[in-house]
């Protein structure tokens, strides 16, 4: 396939993205497709198939160009660093990739949509359940180096918090998208950040401790 060609169907593509995000699967006659991507029928058909394999295809795509930020987030912060780098901001990272969803969310979320719309369609499910998994891996590991970093308590269970942000971030999609007052899910996104701040190792752990050992020594003494 030639370059030329290679590029006009990326462009195609990108165009029939943006209108299945706008009005879903079900609203988006082919008609409306023609009109989005400046392709005839005969030509969308033989590129993709049928309107379900260009909207699975149109869901990668959109996957391929909102998530690459969101794991740049979470690699930077799961990553061990090296000398200072290694007193890094576990937390802070989670504020970040909760800032990009935030950005994002006026889109709507191509995967909510596809989650709650096409919740009986193997194909898309599993798409879905695939970047809902990969969301819920990078922050697991994100929060699993905030414990290591002692950011976190020991006794915090990454996993679970994951699943917690996760479910967060798909609802903050949706509120996003509908919601006019744009405070509120910034507010809301600080809030998620301020209740993971919550399980922060207790401060009084450690003077606790540095007393017991003056009280041993002064026994001994």
């Amino acid at each position: 396939m030639s370059r030329n060609k290679n590029a006009d169907l990326d462009r195609v593509l990108r165009a029939a993205t943006r209108v299945f995000l706008d009005r879903g699967f079900s609203a988006t006659s082919m008609s409306d497709l023609v009109a989005a991507t400046g392709m005839n029928r005969a030509g969308l058909y033989a590129a993709f198939g049928s309107k379900h394999q260009l909207y699975i295809t149109a869901l990668q795509r959109y996957r391929d160009d909102t998530e690459p930020e969101l794991r740049a987030i979470a690699r930077r912060a799961a990553e061990p660093g090296t000398g200072d780098e290694q007193a890094g901001d576990a937390l802070g990272a989670i504020g970040d990739l909760l800032d990009v969803v935030v950005r994002h969310s006026k889109e709507g979320g191509f995967i909510v949509r596809a989650a709650v719309e096409l919740a009986d369609d193997p194909a898309t499910v599993r798409r879905v359940q695939d970047a809902w998994n990969d969301l819920e891996h990078d922050l697991a590991a994100i929060l699993a180096r905030a414990v290591e970093l002692g950011e976190l308590d020991p006794a915090a269970d990454p996993d679970r918090l994951a699943r917690t942000a996760l479910v967060f971030v798909q609802g903050a999609l949706v509120t996003g998208h509908a919601d006019e007052d744009e405070s509120r899910l910034a507010d809301a996104a600080a809030g998620l950040v301020d209740l993971l701040a919550s399980y922060r190792p207790s401060a009084t752990a450690a003077p606790i401790r540095s007393q017991a050992a003056d009280d041993a020594l002064l026994n001994e003494s």
